[in-house]
């Protein structure tokens, strides 16, 4: 019986709306469930799994060229809400090799004051370092925890920088003697002050990504730099984009209220908005904070975004170098959403299927061209 592409779809509004009852979510599992088994793709749990059910949605709903994308965004978006766990039952186009490249993990390296480096993705779990009232701890879940050592609470004696550095294929993240959480992207350093005793500066240095969880403290606010941006909190959610390969440093607001400083701009940012500084200028728009926060959860979300601006990601995340082969490729633009816990053909192929362009992997590099008419 062929689907009711309009009913199939108001159910997913109401998916989105978290107005859909439990009847008309197990139908549009229902929906999906008999079109996985058809092709010999059945998942276990009785939960959809994620990355399935957006390639299912995909494909088997047909809308006219022009908005097919965005439709298709809004039911991964959907599932994104639900939070079902990600699993991954794709078939890779032909273009594609199944066997590519493998994603990125939890790999960083610490760099003392004193210029000492230590492989977090190499050294054992527990106490790694100590200095002067400072305990640094590696967890076994990617975490690296600041402490002040055990009766020097409150002193002051520690001084100097730390930095953690993650490669292309790394991410980590780190918990502050204040209880501050940061969670760092790929290629990306921070640098980080030793004192955090009572008084002292919560003063941070960052290069490349990373996402912030600060502890709310009235008396001491926590600042953010990055080359002449800073960002400055007191107690709130928020992400910082500033790549050196990046036109531009953007801040995206989840919760609280921070202020963005350069030059002699400033702007006070509430919850939903991201502030952009871009050739000296700061503007402020409202987004999804989805997307900003997506690679933290795990995600690739792209929604309508240039394609040399996804591939620097994707470049980042799986250390692989892209090449263009024709430069008027880099403005298409294009949704995505993936986990980022899978080969790289994974997203590949959700791109061949939306777009005009086509991907071929050699080694760590992917080329990309038009699509060829077929």
């Amino acid at each position: 019986m062929p689907v009711d592409q309009e009913y199939i779809y108001s159910l997913l509004r109401k998916y989105k709306d978290r107005t859909a009852t439990e009847a008309e979510k197990e139908e549009l599992v229902s929906w999906y469930r008999q079109r996985a088994e058809r092709d010999s793709v059945f998942p276990e749990d009785e939960h959809v799994v994620a990355e399935s059910m957006r390639v299912r949605l995909h494909h088997e709903i047909t809308r006219p060229q022009h908005d097919r994308r965005r439709q298709w965004l809004a039911a991964a978006s959907i599932l994104l809400i639900i939070g079902v766990s990600v699993g991954l039952y794709l078939r890779p186009t032909a273009g594609v090799d199944p066997g590519d490249i493998t994603p990125g993990s939890h790999q960083a390296m610490l760099v003392l004051v004193d210029g000492t480096k230590i492989s977090l993705t190499e050294a054992a779990n527990g106490n790694i370092a100590s200095q002067e009232n400072i305990q640094i701890t590696k967890s076994g879940d990617g975490q690296l925890i600041y402490t002040l050592a055990p009766n020097r609470q409150g002193t002051a004696t520690a001084s100097g920088y730390n930095t953690i550095e993650t490669p292309k294929g790394g991410q980590y993240q780190v918990v502050l003697p204040d209880g501050s959480k940061i969670w760092l992207n790929a290629y990306s350093s921070l640098r980080l002050p030793l004192n955090f005793s009572e008084g002292a500066e919560r003063r941070v240095e960052l290069k490349g990504e990373a996402y912030f969880e600060v502890s709310h403290q009235p008396t001491r606010p926590f600042t953010v730099v990055s080359g002449q941006h800073a960002v400055q909190v007191l107690g709130t959610h928020f992400n910082v984009k500033a790549y050196a390969d990046e036109p531009d440093i953007k801040t995206s607001l989840l919760e609280g209220k921070v202020r963005v400083t350069a030059g002699t701009h400033s702007v006070t940012l509430a919850p939903g908005q991201q502030s952009r500084l871009a050739e000296g200028n700061i503007t402020v728009a409202e987004i999804d904070t989805r997307e900003a926060v997506a690679w933290k959860e795990g995600y690739f979300m792209f929604d309508d975004e240039r394609l040399e601006d996804i591939m620097r990601s994707v470049a980042r995340w799986y250390d692989v170098e892209v090449v263009f082969d024709n430069d008027a490729l880099k403005e298409e633009t294009f949704g995505a959403v993936t986990t980022r816990f899978t080969r790289i053909s994974t997203l590949l192929e959700i791109m061949e299927q939306t777009g005009d362009v086509q991907f071929r992997v050699e080694g760590k590099t992917i080329h990309i061209s038009s699509k060829q008419p077929v």
